[in-house]
């Protein structure tokens, strides 16, 4: 035991070195676009799921990572769906289930750079100026404003390229402007579609935890979304990460820093384990004397505390209900109907009489309308049900 105690303060070391240089890692700021509810990195949703409360009151959201085909019974139109995402790629499907839902009455809020199936569907498409874009390569912000005027006045101001799309082909469309950008050119809009409303919005980024700190910009996504009634609302974030599901448990070790930290050392210290202790012979295991099966004195222990309460009824009730799940188990027969065919099916299966098997439900019916029961009615009643067995 001495010898080895080098290796246990060796793996101890170990263990010790590599937590502390997990504890004091600084981690590196995520700039990847997830608009998740769930991420306070810069372009997370996190902020903006916290101020819902404020726009939609006690109403429910509900973050969902499945695609709008796979929960089509849930659009209805009494509520609201969301979709944040630089790019919502949809399927055909995806795009009937949508149109139907909003055309039942339900608002749908599309908040995307690029909608392509859904947007060809309607007969408009998103651009963004790269000329302009160019010809403005000194200037680092831009700035949206609302066209109304009983909305929030004043400019919002964002760096160029996280409102650079704009809508665009919209001749053939019926709609109404929300915001524009510098260029006059309509970045949040209104589309009527049967008895609900389409909102769409190019400026995705706009709505992430970054944006809605600088100066008052979080006026501009609040005003964006209060443009839905207040009704439960589904925020799907499929269209960004995709169904978020894990597939394996090694999955879940391995996408966390930490647990990916204690598995490899986990491994470490396995393998050294083994390294060290190959030669080690195995100790003589003792005899153990395999526990008594105490399982006929329980059963007695409990039979004896139901007969002092002298409960003949329920003691009837849960023989009834054993017997009968016995009855299902072993011979597949459902209680629905208790009719000639029924007692005949059931003594051919069982070996029975057909005229005991009769005799043995009517006695069951005749305890289960009882309110009370005899000593010698559930003699009878166990009588018959061990003769049933004894077949």
């Amino acid at each position: 035991m001495k010898g080895d105690r080098k290796y246990y303060i060796m793996i101890i070391g170990v263990f010790l070195i590599l937590f502390l240089a997990s504890y004091f890692r600084e981690e590196p700021t995520n700039y990847n676009h997830t608009f998740s509810h769930l991420d306070k990195n810069p372009y997370g949703g996190y902020v903006l799921k916290q101020l819902m409360p404020d726009l939609f009151g006690d109403k429910k959201v509900e973050n969902l990572n499945r695609t709008l085909y796979e929960i089509q019974d849930q659009l209805t139109p009494d509520k609201n769906l969301l979709v944040i995402a630089d790019r919502m790629n949809m399927g055909g499907e995806d795009v009937e289930v949508l149109l139907e839902a909003v055309d039942a009455g339900m608002n749908a809020m599309i908040i995307t750079q690029g909608a392509y199936s859904l947007t060809d569907t309607l007969g408009f498409s998103t651009s963004t100026n790269e000329f302009n874009y160019l010809l403005n390569a000194n200037q680092d912000s831009s700035m949206v404003t609302f066209i109304n005027d009983r909305l929030p006045e004043g400019d919002f101001k964002y760096k160029r390229d996280a409102i650079s799309y704009y809508f665009d082909d919209l001749d053939s469309l019926e709609y109404g402007t929300i915001a524009t950008n510098l260029t006059d050119r309509p970045v949040a809009m209104k589309v009527s579609y049967g008895k609900g409303n389409f909102y769409f919005c190019t400026t995705p980024l706009a709505f992430t935890n970054e944006y809605l700190f600088f100066e008052n910009n979080h006026e501009y996504a609040s005003t964006i979304l209060s443009f839905l009634p207040r009704r439960d609302m589904i925020w799907s974030e499929y269209y960004q990460l995709g169904r978020m599901e894990v597939a394996t448990p090694l999955r879940v070790v391995l996408t966390s820093p930490s647990l990916k930290l204690a598995y490899l050392v986990t491994i470490v210290a396995l393998i050294l384990f083994m390294v060290f202790e190959a030669k080690r012979k195995q100790r003589i295991i003792p005899i153990v004397k395999p526990l008594a099966n105490t399982t006929l004195q329980f059963i007695g222990t409990i039979a004896n505390l139901y007969l002092r309460k002298k409960d003949h009824w329920d003691i009837a009730q849960k023989r009834i209900q054993y017997f009968q799940e016995y009855i299902h188990n072993r011979y597949f027969m459902s209680f629905k109907k208790f009719d000639h065919a029924f007692f005949e099916k059931l003594a051919a299966k069982s070996g029975n009489d057909v005229i005991e098997v009769k005799k043995l439900f009517d006695l069951i019916q005749q305890i289960k309308e009882k309110q009370t029961v005899n000593e010698s009615e559930l003699k009878s009643l166990s009588d018959k049900i061990e003769a049933f067995y004894g077949r």
